[in-house]
């Protein structure tokens, strides 16, 4: 997800990435991301927490029932939305099918296969709209002019209009 992170950037909007995983926090820093502090989660979490400034969150981790956890107690705590990530369709998590959360991308996008596609050569990337999206990509946000983020849900996705720039998924 380093590459979504360094794509959000690219188009002009702040990023601040966690992760647990010190080779995952190795990834970040690579990347010239700003890494949130360790202690990120179990302060924004914590009783009667609020995060100022932050006006979304996406929960973009292998482990769906800490997405969905997480999702659960950060809603309310952030200025914006909480989204998750889809969990397969036969996840048994404990927590995972009845959190909330908004959740991102198609029913095909799932975090285990958003994880296996850039194996298979898969990257995000940024576009201009200019009135059609590239064959074989997949949108996965567009940014307005006025810098905010519209993620593709599993309700839809936004309509595009010329001059946005989207966040494509390749083949």
């Amino acid at each position: 997800m380093v590459d979504l992170g360094r794509a959000l950037r690219s188009a002009g909007l702040e990023v601040v990435m966690w992760a647990g995983r010190e080779t995952e926090r190795d990834s970040i820093r690579a990347a010239g991301i700003e890494l949130a502090p360790g202690e990120l989660f179990a302060a924004a979490t914590g009783e009667g927490a609020e995060l100022e400034g932050l006006t979304g969150v996406l929960l973009l981790t292998g482990e769906d029932d800490f997405n969905a956890l997480a999702a659960t107690r950060l809603a309310g705590s952030v200025e914006g939305t909480v989204h998750r990530l889809r969990p397969p369709p036969e996840s048994q998590g404990v927590i995972t099918p009845y959190a909330g959360g908004e959740v991102l991308f198609g029913p095909d996008l799932t975090g285990p296969e958003l994880a296996r596609r850039p194996a298979r050569g898969a990257r995000v990337v940024t576009q201009r709209f200019v009135g059609t999206l590239p064959a074989g990509h997949r949108m996965l946000f567009l940014v307005r002019g006025d810098g905010r983020l519209l993620p593709v849900t599993r309700a839809g996705g936004p309509a595009p209009r010329p001059g946005d720039l989207a966040l494509l998924l390749s083949a």
